[in-house]
């Protein structure tokens, strides 16, 4: 474990995952917020979307912790800027929310794909917790995907703002 330890792949590797889903339980903040006062009928799936991505984070974050792999420095900055985004996607009506959730959801899939084939032999442990994660993630895409068939003229700027944040989280993790 010592050898993982030292690997700084390995250390990043859980802390762009970790602070990633700390900028994900903002974002579903953000939008159960929104849906509060404007789209009720959201709010049961958005609640629980928030709550896989807090479980998603406090799992990480037990792991990094057994690891002595520290944090991103102040991951509350992950969850302002996604509490921000959330909002503002929001208040662009349903259908951003939920494409959004999809072009996220898709990207997180990719990292946590990418992710899982480094730890494989690596870290069962991780590894393991990863498949699961992946799980929830892939039925959050899937409702994304659902609730926001087709294109829209919205998607041309949903599209590129939700992959905008997400490589913006990513490098800050990296670097952080």
């Amino acid at each position: 474990m010592q050898t993982l330890l030292s690997d700084r792949y390995y250390q990043r590797h859980l802390r762009i995952i970790h602070a990633c889903e700390k900028g994900a339980t903002g974002v579903y903040w953000g939008h159960r917020l929104v849906a509060t006062m404007l789209y009720r009928s959201m709010l049961s799936q958005l609640n629980e979307m928030h709550r896989h991505e807090v479980e998603h984070f406090e799992i990480f974050g037990k792991l990094m912790q057994a690891r002595g792999v520290r944090t991103v420095i102040a991951p509350v900055f992950w969850c302002i800027g996604g509490i921000l985004y959330g909002v503002i996607t929001a208040l662009a009506g349903r259908r951003a929310i939920w494409r959004s959730t999809a072009v996220i959801e898709a990207i997180v899939e990719r990292e946590l794909n990418e992710a899982a084939s480094y730890f494989q032999t690596r870290d069962p442990e991780v590894y393991q917790a990863i498949q699961q994660i992946l799980i929830d993630e892939q039925e959050h895409k899937l409702a994304g995907e659902t609730n926001s068939p087709g294109l829209s003229p919205m998607d041309k700027v949903i599209d590129p703002a939700a992959r905008a944040g997400a490589a913006a989280s990513k490098e800050l993790a990296k670097r952080l």
